[in-house]
């Protein structure tokens, strides 16, 4: 018997991990399709409003309110105090799951004479050497076009090898990372598929709106079929009358014979709880991939069993500091303090942690300025 049909599966996409691939024909290391890996953590950071959001309370949240007592020593020639550079590592840090900085060390090599942020997507790894090593990392402002803006290679950060052209170094830092030799996965890596999806669920509906019309009416005419170019110039004429969000609420007014007059049929959405689950959905999976337990503490409101909304904020955000922040504290302070510490301030590194809901006494604003009763 003779099939008449057949039937296709669809492909589901996996989450995005990226390749990466060693080339004869380059000296660094391919981070990902097209080497852009992080240009591609760049974009979903910049698409997607609750996973931009986690980033940013994340990285307010690790910076606190600077490092104490050394914070404002200066530390290099443009200026840039201890914690302007440390701001801009922390960031780095909760975007990518690693920072860079280039140090330079003194003519002698004895200390670091100053040291700055790199933006951590502009910076390539090396291969290693024989000893699972990296010796050199390589700089350029745009990888789309390395050709145009040629890496840069840079010593990679050493006590020993730090002086004459190697005194110019990069110190690449990341966190150990299962499978991953060279580069780092960032934390919410598990992720990546919902905030894809926040992204493109917030590009439909602002195109849906901008359509007005489409796809929730049929409107059929039934006076005869036009020409094409009749056609064309009605529909460009009801598109600009009703199409798009300015235009929401115009009254429809029809001059027709009877028996002749258009016919206006909506179009029922069979999906018309799908997006508000599916918001749900994705909401809940980014937050648990950030680790941020209470939306409240991006100011997003949900129902709970606390009396108030601030006794359920200082609870979460306690958790949140225990659990997240603290520990990822730690890891930088180690990190960081290591070049603050081949700087010549063999200091110990503390951060003042900042307070999520503050007090009017504590600010010092009279009583009547915060409060929402008139």
């Amino acid at each position: 018997m003779e099939n008449k049909y057949s039937f296709k599966a669809f492909n589901f996409r996996n989450i995005e991990v990226p390749k990466i691939e060693e080339r004869k024909d380059k000296d660094w290391v391919s981070f990902g399709e097209k080497n852009l890996y992080p240009d591609h953590l760049i974009e979903m950071f910049n698409t997607s409003a609750i996973h931009h959001t986690c980033i940013q309370a994340k990285a307010d949240a690790t910076y606190g309110e600077g490092i104490l007592t050394w914070g404002n020593e200066v530390v290099n020639s443009h200026g840039e105090t201890m914690n302007e550079v440390f701001e801009k590592v922390v960031m780095d840090y909760n975007l990518f799951g690693g920072y860079s900085l280039n140090v330079i060390w003194s003519k002698d090599g004895s200390q670091i004479a100053e040291y700055y942020h790199i933006p951590f997507n502009n910076i390539r790894s090396g291969k290693m050497n024989d000893e699972d090593r990296v010796d050199y990392y390589y700089y350029s402002t745009d990888w789309k076009q390395y050709r145009k803006y040629k890496p840069i290679q840079y010593r990679a950060y050493s006590v020993t090898d730090n002086t004459g052209d190697d005194a110019s170094q990069i110190y690449y830092y990341y966190d150990y990372t299962v499978g991953q030799d060279y580069y780092p996965l960032p934390q919410y890596v598990a992720a990546s598929n919902d905030i894809d999806i926040d992204a493109r669920v917030s590009r439909f509906h602002s195109s849906n709106l901008a359509n007005g019309l489409s796809p929730s009416l049929m409107l059929t005419f039934r006076n005869g079929t036009p020409s094409e170019d009749e056609m064309d110039a009605i529909w460009r004429d009801i598109n600009d009358t009703f199409g798009g969000e300015e235009n929401a609420g115009r009254a429809f007014i029809n001059f027709s014979e009877p028996g002749k007059e258009p016919v206006v049929e909506a179009i029922q959405s069979a999906n018309d709880d799908y997006y508000v689950t599916l918001e749900e959905r994705i909401s809940s999976r980014i937050l648990t991939a950030h680790r941020i337990t209470s939306p409240l503490l991006l100011g997003i409101k949900d129902s709970s069993g606390f009396s108030s909304n601030a006794e359920e904020i200082r609870v979460s955000f306690n958790h949140f500091l225990g659990t997240v922040i603290i520990p990822d504290q730690k890891k930088l302070l180690k990190s960081f303090g290591k070049i603050v510490r081949q700087s010549g301030l063999n200091v110990e590194l503390k951060i003042k942690q900042a307070d999520i809901v503050y007090q009017a006494e504590e600010l010092d604003l009279p009583e009547q300025n915060i409060t929402t009763e008139e």
